[in-house]
């Protein structure tokens, strides 16, 4: 990949990586492993885990409240993860050439499910599975982005026959709002209102408000977010691999696991983009105390507790003008 921002493999060797979600509760990323189904959480202690749950040509994430939907392209249909499995909240018609659905997502209240072989939009009551609204015309809507929390439209769909970024209105009804964008399938829009897309075909992630380039040379990239803190989380599914962009700061740990001398502080880094230059604050803290904070600096330190299990894990939340960042290490005494 080719970017001007600095950029960080979150995961690799993965089985298809497809559509992801950022958790902002926790930090953790849900990613979707198209080519055997399975579910991986990238982050916290154990930085990369799998769930016990199977979706078959697992596809697009989206969450209300506690649950996680996931897409399951295979079946044409959207389940709930349960704790023994998962739970079948609309089934729809199935396309006989298997191009079933693709991205969903949600409003904090509704999914929005784009039906993808049959052009078509659907408002989802998550309990029920009924559909309480649905908007045709589009050619193949493949993703979605809706306002989080609930707020008031309109969404964003990507449709990529159409090659097009449309806007969804509230009253009915969409506009384009981008074109020229071959094959696009996922799209997000920024805090500063510019919409970003992957072009799988062109193995690229474009700037569709200003028409840059902001990263080239990926391999089918497929999923698109943002983390806490406005960073571009990329999924490059034919290399296997979780991309993060930064595009505002990161926060670089140790190795998992380290050994730590009595006392001994922890200095965490930070990496900034070009020109970012926000003071930073550590506003939450478990497993250790901050001795000195990050401020406008390239690092900062923590000192662990003592460490009376075999391994021990410190937790922190730093908060910055364009959201909030996650970092988790483990250590032993």
């Amino acid at each position: 990949m080719t970017s001007s921002n600095p950029v960080i493999i979150l995961a690799s060797g993965l089985n298809g990586p497809d559509d992801l979600l950022y958790l902002a509760a926790d930090g953790t990323i849900i990613v979707g492993e198209h080519g055997n189904g399975h579910l991986v959480v990238i982050g916290g202690p154990s930085r990369l885990k799998r769930l016990p749950q199977v979706v078959p040509e697992a596809e697009g994430i989206a969450q209300i409240g506690s649950t996680i939907y996931i897409a399951d392209q295979l079946h044409n249909r959207v389940v709930a993860l349960t704790a023994t499995g998962v739970r079948t909240v609309i089934q729809l018609v199935p396309d006989p050439n298997g191009l079933n659905l693709d991205g969903i997502a949600s409003n904090g209240i509704q999914l929005i499910v784009p039906d993808s072989p049959h052009g078509t939009v659907l408002f989802v009551d998550p309990s029920s599975g009924h559909v309480t609204k649905r908007q045709g015309g589009f050619s193949r809507p493949a993703g979605v982005w809706a306002n989080p929390g609930g707020q008031a439209g309109p969404y964003l769909i990507a449709d990529e026959n159409a090659n097009a970024v449309f806007a969804l209105q509230n009253a009915g009804g969409f506009y384009k709002l981008a074109g020229n964008l071959p094959g696009v399938d996922d799209v997000v829009r920024d805090s500063h209102n510019h919409v970003l897309v992957t072009l799988p075909g062109l193995g690229a992630l474009r700037d569709a408000t200003s028409g840059a380039t902001v990263a080239r040379g990926l391999r089918n990239p497929q999923g698109l977010d943002f983390d806490g803190a406005q960073n571009l989380l990329v999924t490059e599914s034919d290399a296997g691999r979780v991309d993060l962009i930064v595009k505002t700061f990161v926060i670089r740990v140790p190795a998992p696991a380290v050994r730590l001398l009595p006392r001994q502080r922890v200095c965490l880094g930070i990496t900034r983009a070009k020109g970012y230059a926000a003071a930073l604050t550590v506003d939450q803290v478990t497993g250790a105390t901050v001795t000195t904070q990050p401020g406008t600096s390239a690092s900062f330190e923590v000192l662990p507790q003592p460490c009376s299990a075999a391994v021990c894990t410190v937790s922190v939340v730093v908060s910055s003008p364009a959201g909030r960042e996650f970092a988790e290490f483990t250590y032993r005494d």
